[in-house]
Order: structure tokens, then sequence, then C-alpha cells
């Protein structure tokens, strides 16, 4: 390799270092223009860094808004954080994943999007696999709702607006109107259920855990593909979600601002 390789690919990889150091607690989100601004480099080559740094799973960018977010990569490097995850909900992580063997995580509630902390994979082909440090919408997952429902109302509605939300299947609930109500229904029962809504063919039942890392709401979930699903299977899911000796983090109606 020559000098000059050498040289520009440090220079490449202090400009891709540079982008992701951006990124912050107060600034978790930020378009290419902004990027190219606030480093000095031009747009191309900032188009160019943040299509790599997102291929790597290092950026992660909102297909509608065009945003780019720290991705899941950055996460698996600086480890799982650890704040808010009890043993007991570790544990208990383990006693679903075996009793059912489907995917099992845990998420905290991430502005409007669920932000997966943890998760023990199923066994089976056919399966979510969510990756940690992974996002998805919260108004049309179960885990999201269950995030969503531990908010007031008044906080919910100033996060998300009174809609149109993402539309990703002819299930989703894209309107405060229609989600409303959910929410209450999810508080009442300690349980959250997504049918089709995020994806065709996936079921989720999920509940609250009450405050995780920095505070912000954490939930779990059961993702079952719509095959292995059946009524039966769905009652002994949320059976096991709202059993108060085995869910050590049972809050029933419980909600905070």
């Amino acid at each position: 390799m020559s000098p000059s390789d050498t040289n520009g690919g440090a220079k490449t990889l202090r400009r891709g270092l540079a982008i992701l150091s951006l990124f912050n607690a107060e600034r978790t989100v930020l378009m290419q223009a902004e990027i190219a601004e606030l480093l000095e480099i031009p747009l191309p080559t900032v188009g160019r860094l943040c299509r790599t740094l997102s291929l790597d799973h290092y950026l992660e960018q909102d297909p509608r808004t065009r945003q780019l977010r720290l991705g899941p990569q950055i996460l698996r490097l600086a480890g799982r954080p650890t704040s808010g995850l009890t043993e007991d909900t570790r544990r208990w992580m383990g006693r679903l994943n075996a009793a059912f063997d489907e995917d099992i995580n845990i998420a905290i509630l991430d502005g409007t999007q669920a932000l997966y902390l943890d998760a023990i994979p199923s066994s089976k082909v056919l399966s979510t696999q969510t990756a940690v440090g992974s996002r998805a919408t919260a108004h049309c997952t179960a885990i999201g709702k269950a995030l969503l429902a531990q908010l007031d109302d008044r906080v919910v509605l100033d996060r998300l607006g009174a809609g149109p939300y993402e539309r990703r299947t002819a299930h989703t609930i894209c309107q405060w109107t229609d989600l409303q109500p959910e929410l209450d229904s999810i508080r009442a029962t300690g349980i959250s259920r997504s049918i089709d809504e995020y994806e065709v063919g996936l079921s989720g039942f999920a509940t609250a855990l009450g405050a995780g890392p920095q505070g912000a709401p954490m939930a779990l979930s059961v993702a079952v593909p719509n095959a292995r699903c059946s009524a039966e299977r769905a009652e002994e899911i949320v059976r096991a979600l709202t059993d108060p000796i085995q869910n050590p983090n049972h809050l029933g109606d419980n909600h905070h601002d």
C-alpha cells in the first residue's frame, strides 16, 4: 500500500469517526446537510460516508424523514446497557424463552421508537431475530405500545401528534383517536398486543417493566409468527406475562408522566 493510499484511508476514517461523534444525548438525529455544515465537509462526501456507515449499521436512516441516527452496531460495541435490567428480569426472559421458544425482547422508549436493549432469540428457523440496538416504530408494535402506555396521554400526544402515523400494513393504527383507547386498555390489563400491525404474519405480546436506563419507559415482549400463534398459545403467553408470581415487574395499570 502506498503512502498516499494510507493517508487517504486515514482521512476517510477520521471523517467517519467525526460524523459518529456528532451524535449525543441532546442531538440524536441529523440530516446530511447538517453534518456537512458542522464538519465543513462537502455534501457529496458526507453522502458517501453516511451510506457506508449505514451499510455497516453504524448509522441508520429514517426512510421517510431521511434523518440519520446512531445504528445498532454502536450499541453492540458499547455493550448492552445494564441499568434497569435486573437479574430477576433477565431470569424471567430466560424462563419465557424456555417455555415458548419464541423471541423475547426488552426495549426502552426512545422518542417515538422502541429501542431494543436485550433479546433472547428463538431456536426456530421462522423467527424475528430482533437485533440489539435496532429500533421499531412504537405506535404499531406490541412492545412500543406497552412503552407508550406508561406515559400520560398528553405526553404521548405531544410526541406522536394526532396522526396520521406511518402505515406499515392494512392493520396499522394511524390515528390518535384509535390509539388512545388501546393505550387505556393496555394500562387496565397490563398487556399490549400487535397482530399484523407492524408486519403481516407477526404477532406480539408485551408488558410494561417501568423505568429503564435514564428513566425511559421499558417493556418486554414475546414475538411470535402467526403460523405458531393459535388462540390457545396466545392465551398461554398472556397468562405468563401477567402472572404476578412469574413477572417480577408486573405493573398492572400503573403509568407515569
